[in-house]
């Protein structure tokens, strides 16, 4: 089993964020193939390149940590996602809203920078993330996580961001032009 996943970004939504395929591979033939997305609501898209997402770091639901804030802490492999995370306050927080039922670390390779990106599923309505790629299906991710004997890593290729011009695309917090107070002569 020689796996594979590509993501090919092709168009943008209605939220600002970059869409297109994800596509689960098996050398050369596709196993599973969804629509995804990535960035939007003023959020940069992933960036074009390739990661590694682990397989052999698993994690269930118990794995699942809490920062005080809310947000989910990082695991660095394939991870179930409860409903009832509790933080350090005490407080429980529902991870599957942002995270859907799975997430996998989308680790940078070759020196790239590591913006704590993940593939993952999404319950929120809105379809934008913080620069992770979202496929609400979880299809490709519930393929990988029931893998009996799973490779120890798979490689993900990230690629078409060279179409798309970041600067028109992410919403800019801009203070709107007044008229000069220069006099004009």
């Amino acid at each position: 089993m020689t796996l594979k996943i590509t993501f090919v970004k092709s168009g943008t939504n209605s939220e600002g964020a970059i869409t297109g395929q994800l596509t689960l591979w098996d050398a050369s033939n596709m196993i599973n193939q969804v629509s995804a997305f990535s960035g939007g609501n003023t959020n940069n898209p992933i960036d074009d390149g390739v990661y590694r997402l682990h397989l052999d770091i698993r994690g269930d639901e118990s794995t699942d940590q809490a920062n005080i804030d809310g947000t989910l802490k990082p695991f660095y492999g394939i991870q179930r996602v409860s409903t009832d995370v509790q933080d350090a306050d005490g407080n429980h927080w529902n991870m599957q809203v942002e995270w859907g039922t799975i997430r996998a670390r989308l680790n940078p390779t070759n020196g790239a920078p590591d913006h704590g990106d993940y593939l993952h599923g999404k319950q929120r309505p809105r379809d934008w993330t913080h620069g992770c790629i979202c496929d609400r299906s979880e299809t490709v991710l519930s393929y990988l996580w029931k893998i009996t004997s799973p490779p120890t890593a798979i490689d993900v290729e990230v690629s078409g961001g060279l179409a798309f011009n970041l600067e028109n695309l992410i919403k800019r917090n801009v203070a709107p032009k007044t008229k000069s107070s220069r006099s004009r002569k």
